[in-house]
């Protein structure tokens, strides 16, 4: 597992070391004064007893990188899909279509659906990319005229 981006790790660990070396030789983490390490830490009680339940290392959160199997939306997959499939990209005209079907979640979780599903929408039109200007450019030199170019291509 990954360690928490906010530090809270090396903030709890650098409170214990402070701790232990204002007591002395004889500290037990797990019988430390929970108000103390919560004062010179910052974090709550609750907060401050998971870690230390733990043996003091930080772990994730349970439910991290879960998605649930089925979702209000789910319900409504087929029609969402199919205006994406049709090119309807917007997530507010889609919301406004399916809350019309009875749909009763809200208007990320469409969002969230339609952005993992982007796929579905079909590429925009292009018209043909101008290609410049079809005529031919004459230059003259120096001394010619309009008349030495008209001779020339006679």
């Amino acid at each position: 597992m990954t360690d928490r981006s906010d530090g809270l790790q090396e903030i709890i660990d650098e409170a214990l070391e402070a701790m232990a070396t204002e007591a002395g030789g004889d500290f037990d983490p797990q019988t430390c004064s929970l108000a103390e390490l919560c004062r010179r830490t910052g974090i709550s009680r609750q907060g401050a007893r998971t870690p230390r339940r733990h043996g003091f290392e930080v772990l994730p959160h349970g439910r991290t990188g879960m998605r649930a199997a089925s979702t209000v939306v789910s319900g409504f997959a087929g029609v969402v899909d199919d205006l994406l499939r049709r090119g309807v990209a917007n997530s507010q005209v889609t919301f406004e279509r399916i809350r019309s079907q009875g749909y009763e979640g809200g208007l990320t979780t469409v969002k969230t659906y339609a952005a993992a599903h982007r796929d579905l929408v079909p590429p925009k039109r292009r018209a043909a990319e101008p290609r410049g200007n079809r005529g031919r450019r004459y230059e003259t030199g120096p001394g010619e005229g309009r008349i030495s170019i008209l001779s020339a291509t006679r």
